[in-house]
């Protein structure tokens, strides 16, 4: 019978500082970039409008019964899952956590927590969602 491995550097919660702070890094670019598309929503949207009205006055241009601003905000959602989806997967990339890598999109909202967990087994803190991750005080 073998006996299971105890080491810590085998485990799959053991991660370094580094790819602690780059996922630290990544998660709190995150709600920027959804700043950004959320302004660039009604820009598309309003681009697109004048844009399908100018190529097929006056009701604009439809393709496959939808108007061409439909179109591209359902591609600026598409495009929004894959942002949520990409950012997701690195999270779980650089936690080496199988939780997240197995649904990155759903799993986000645990992030901090599982950041939290590896930072303090590592005998750090983390001084909060802008703070960097610094030795535990005692």
């Amino acid at each position: 019978m073998k006996h299971a491995v105890t080491d810590a550097r085998l485990s799959l919660d053991h991660v370094p500082v580094e790819d602690l702070d780059a996922a630290l890094r990544v998660f709190r670019r995150l709600p920027l970039e959804l700043l950004g598309f959320l302004i660039l929503l009604p820009v598309v949207g309003v681009g697109l409008s004048r844009l399908g009205t100018a190529l097929s006055p006056p009701y604009g241009l439809y393709v496959f019964g939808q108007t061409l601003t439909t179109w591209g905000l359902m591609a600026m959602l598409v495009l929004l899952y894959g942002l949520l989806r990409w950012r997701g997967r690195r999270v779980g990339h650089l936690l080496n956590d199988p939780d997240i890598l197995a649904s990155p999109v759903a799993s986000l909202p645990s992030v901090p927590g599982v950041i939290a967990g590896r930072a303090r087994a590592l005998g750090m803190e983390w001084s909060g969602f802008y703070g960097p991750l610094r030795p535990r005080r005692t």
